[in-house]
């Protein structure tokens, strides 16, 4: 049989070159003298409209000076909140590569030590570096504090804000310190920090320079400032307005103080000087022309005043219209400064001091974000928001960004989502973005499938960011993450006319051009979960092919194949009423069709996913999609149609396989004959099991990823997804098959800890383990096999594992504590969560197991895992249409067993009936795997 190509080819339409990271040059003499001071005065949720040379209804003065002596940048932006823009000005780098998206948590590990900062860089130049204010980057674990980060001193306040006066957090506790020391001073904070900075200046070792950043809170909640200052603004405005002008007056008045220090000290040649702000104005504030407030993407949120005064070196008084973001101060103030840098990691800022310098803006994209993305590519800006739908607005015309274009200039926005799913992907894998912007010409290409070597850097649903959508379907998270690891993917919404036509339809289709005329057969498949109510007229929930010659631009044919009667069958099938019912009782599961190029001249093929006639209840009426693949399969050896009825794995010939002892056989698909040392995802489809069929159980489930918000093997929580290739690996015995798995599972998950209580509480991470099981060649029955009884109070089964998944997690007795009530009601949506240990495990039937082979309810179910006694345990079917549990002719017994000629005896998992997976050991239990049942 010549060699099948299994492996899925993960659709997408872009593809990437990573580059290496680079070093950032030295200032030309020509542009910098080196040895610059650099202070940094950050405000904090200051709106463009707040100060004074931009019409503010404050006072500042000293904030107007700067502007005048100084350089205006017109195209600034922060990001939507403090720790994304705090994060981005200290490393350079996009905070999502680190796991920073939104305001940090004092729970959350914040800025990852493994970041190196401004301060380090230009402490090893020989200065002295100090932050004073606000952190709010991590308060947990032993290297939180900026005092060892790279400050040499530090004195201000960690989370996120403090009572001006009290300086308490929101929990009450004391948050002022100085150098990792909780002190207790008294005095407004606004002055206290201007005072410690001109300190610093007065106390600085007078031979080495200073880079010093002051991170004020105000104008930052809780309003409160003086009483005399409230005073002066309370003729023209309301309390709250005066109470908030009033801290942008006192935040001036300290900027005052420090620059007053600088001229004392006779540095005002010497001492670059930058001002800015976090992000956008809350709704008090003004952001005022732009549209939006602090959290938004769109300008008021992001695009901030900044000022940057460097006598000598920039021309004063004018204004700069280059397109630039916070992350770009750290290698512009390097160059600026003289101080070399040289990034282990891709930055994503880049020096602009020579545009600074000639006043000559340079063409650029930047990509800002929380959970909502903006690219903006010159005048262009294109707006995702995070349930996938996009927006299209040209900054030069339409600075509060009222008119959308994203219909009546489709290519532009089209080019810039492009680029925005390239950029994502290369924030995943920690990749340099030069290839991504430096080539964003005017293109059109042909879309493309997304190469094997990068699919493995994308979570599940990732790839589906560029699907053409159509109708009622978006883009976006799935479910709640408060609740569930779904990641992101395409929701089909039955119960939702979101484009208001009147119907409820909707499409996404992904373009593949990877057929060739050499090979017709294929295979479409999904990664789909209908939840309860979602519901459609004439089973309009279907598949679809279209295919196309002359490099896509020729349709000629198509083929479409309803799935929603696989839906109906498997929600009769699979129900069960003690299902965690906060979650529902959708499952994911695999939807597929086998096709046949129709002619050699197909070149593109266009893959759609769909549905029409919705009739669904607004709640939980959506199918959610977090895969779309395409992979090359034989061609059957007897068809009669378009494709064969059932996707059944391919059988070989039996005469040429290489029997490995029991069951097991080695198909060499053509090469040596010699049995592999291992088997992994690379070869997953030769190692083979004879039941009624032979069949390749670990096709598809042997690699898997460890996710953020898991924990690895030492304990350490997880930041950024990893991909685990060898999740699980098969070494051949004399008389086992040595499974070694890291129990990951490859599927989504509901989220564990279960911190907000909205499953059940569950307390435990998923972590990775390193687990070995030895599953016997040659089974041996049990003399005296005992059943459990309602509460396993017999002890047929131990606590912990009792088997093991094809993709290495392990499965675990119906009970989570012996007498305790069965575990059903606390599984996630695949029937697993994890134990006090960390070890995900099913109580169930998992249906989220893949297996690119048939489990439809058309032919005798696959096998899915074994039990510690060797015996496989099968999926829930017995013939077409016929469930185990309910076969008369050949009943299980209570051990969810029964035997037949072809595959001997073997388990059945039972949906929606005790004991779901086994029952008890038939067989006896291999002592390599632990504990049996508990001795009578």
């Amino acid at each position: 049989m010549a060699r099948s190509n299994y492996q899925p080819i993960r659709l997408a339409c872009y593809s990437l070159v990573l580059l290496t990271a680079s070093v950032l040059a030295v200032a030309s003499p020509a542009y910098a003298e080196a040895q610059k001071n650099v202070v940094i005065l950050l405000a904090d949720d200051l709106g463009w409209g707040d100060v004074g040379f931009h019409g503010g209804s404050a006072q500042t003065p000293n904030i107007d000076g700067l502007a005048a002596e100084g350089v205006q940048l017109n195209r600034f932006y922060a990001y939507p909140s403090c720790s994304p823009a705090r994060a981005a000005l200290l490393t350079g780098r996009f905070p999502h590569r680190y796991g920073i998206v939104d305001p940090v948590r004092p729970r959350d590990e914040g800025l990852p030590a493994s970041e190196v900062l401004l301060p380090s860089a230009f402490g090893k130049a020989g200065y002295q570096t100090s932050l004073i204010g606000k952190w709010h980057l991590g308060v947990a674990g032993d290297n939180a504090n900026p005092s060892q980060r790279g400050f040499d001193q530090f004195y201000g306040f960690m989370d996120a804000s403090v009572d001006y006066y009290k300086h308490t957090g929101l929990r009450g506790q004391l948050d002022w310190q100085r150098n990792g020391k909780t002190i207790n001073e008294e005095g407004y904070s606004t002055d206290l920090l201007a005072n410690e900075a001109v300190r610093q200046i007065n106390a600085r070792d007078k031979r080495k320079p200073f880079c010093m950043v002051v991170s004020f809170n105000a104008p930052h909640s809780p309003f409160q400032a003086p009483e005399a200052l409230i005073a002066k603004y309370r003729g023209g405005l309301n309390e709250r307005a005066a109470t908030y002008a009033a801290m942008i007056d006192s935040l001036d008045q300290g900027i005052g103080r420090i620059l007053g220090e600088i001229d004392q000290q006779n540095l005002r040649n010497d001492t670059i000087i930058v001002f800015t702000s976090d992000n956008g104005a809350v709704r008090i504030g003004n952001n005022a022309p732009f549209r939006g407030l602090k959290r938004d993407v769109y300008d008021g949120g992001i695009h901030v005043p900044c000022v940057i005064r460097a006598p000598g070196l920039l021309k004063a008084g004018t204004e700069n219209e280059q397109l630039s973001a916070i992350h770009d101060l750290f290698p512009t103030l390097a160059e600026a400064a003289g101080v070399a840098i040289t990034p282990s990691k891709p930055l994503d800022g880049t020096s602009l001091w020579s545009q600074l310098v000639s006043g000559k803006p340079a063409s650029r994209t930047i990509v800002i974000a929380e959970n909502d993305h903006a690219i903006i590519r010159d005048d262009w800006k294109l707006i995702q928001l995070d349930e996938g739908n996009t927006e299209l607005y040209n900054l030069q015309s339409d600075r509060s960004e009222a008119k959308n274009l994203a219909q009546t200039e489709a290519k532009t926005a089209s080019q810039l989502l492009s680029k925005l799913a390239q950029y994502k992907v290369v924030v995943k894998t920690d990749g340099p973005a030069t290839d991504v912007f430096e080539t964003f010409a005017s293109e059109t290409r042909t879309p493309k499938v997304l190469t094997s070597s990068v699919t493995k850097n994308l979570q599940e649903g990732e790839s589906l960011a560029r699907a053409t959508l159509r109708g009622d379907v978006k883009y976006g998270v799935l479910g709640d993450p408060r609740t569930e690891s779904n990641g992101r993917g395409v929701r089909l919404l039955s119960g939702e006319d979101s484009d208001g036509n009147g119907t409820f339809a909707g499409e996404a289709s992904l373009t593949s051009t990877e057929v060739s005329p050499d090979q017709r057969w294929y295979r479409f498949y999904v990664s789909g979960l209908a939840q309860d109510n979602f519901a459609v007229e004439q089973d309009e929930l279907y598949l679809k092919v279209q295919f196309f010659q002359k490099n896509g631009s020729d349709s000629l044919d198509l083929i479409k194949e309803r799935i929603y009667p696989q839906v109906m069958q498997e929600r009769k099938d699979f129900f069960d009423k003690d299902t965690n019912e906060s979650l529902g009782h959708g499952m994911w599961r695999t939807y597929a069709m086998d096709f046949r190029t129709p002619f050699p001249e197909v070149d593109t093929v266009k893959l759609s996913v769909g549905f029409a006639g919705g009739k669904g209840e607004l709640k939980r009426s959506e199918f959610w999609v977090n895969s779309m693949d395409l992979e090359s399969i034989d061609t059957p050896k007897k068809y009669l149609a378009t494709k064969p009825n059932i996707r059944n794995f391919p059988q070989p010939d039996a005469k040429t396989l290489v029997a490995l002892g029991g069951r097991w056989y080695y198909d060499p698909q053509g090469g040596s004959k010699q049995v592999p040392k291992q088997f992994d995802y690379t070869n997953s489809d030769q190692l083979l099991y004879k039941s009624g069929r032979f069949e390749a159980p670990f096709a598809g489930n042997m690699s898997s990823w460890l996710r953020a918000g898991y924990k690895d093997f030492d304990g350490e929580l997880v930041d950024k997804d990893q991909y685990k290739p060898y999740a699980v690996v098969i070494v051949v015995e004399k008389d086992h098959i040595v499974m070694r798995s890291r129990n990951l599972p490859n599927h989504p998950t509901a989220t564990f800890p279960d911190k907000w209580r909205m499953l059940d509480g569950n307390p435990s991470y998923i972590q990775e383990k390193a687990n070995t099981w030895y599953l016997p060649k040659y089974p041996k029955l049990a003399k005296d096999p005992i059943a459990m009884d309602a509460k396993n109070a017999n002890g047929a089964l131990p606590m912990g594992p009792i088997g093991v998944a094809t993709n290495g997690v392990i499965f675990f007795n119906p009970f989570d504590h012996i007498f305790e009530t069965d575990a059903v009601w606390r599984l996630d949506r695949c029937c697993g969560h994890p134990s006090p240990q960390s070890a995900y495990h099913y109580h169930k039937y998992p249906v989220c197991v893949k297996t690119p082979w048939s489990d439809e309810g058309k032919m005798h179910s696959s096998v899915i895992g074994f039990a510690f006694d060797g015996l496989p345990v099968y999926g829930p079917y017995e013939a077409d249409g016929l469930l185990a549990k309910d076969d008369k002719s050949n009943p299980l017994n209570d051990f969810n067993l029964h035997t037949d000629k072809e595959r001997g005896p073997h388990y059945h998992v039972t949906p929606g009936k005790f004991p779901h997976i086994i029952g008890g050991y038939f067989g006896e239990v291999d002592p390599m795997n632990g504990r049996g049942r508990r001795e009578r």
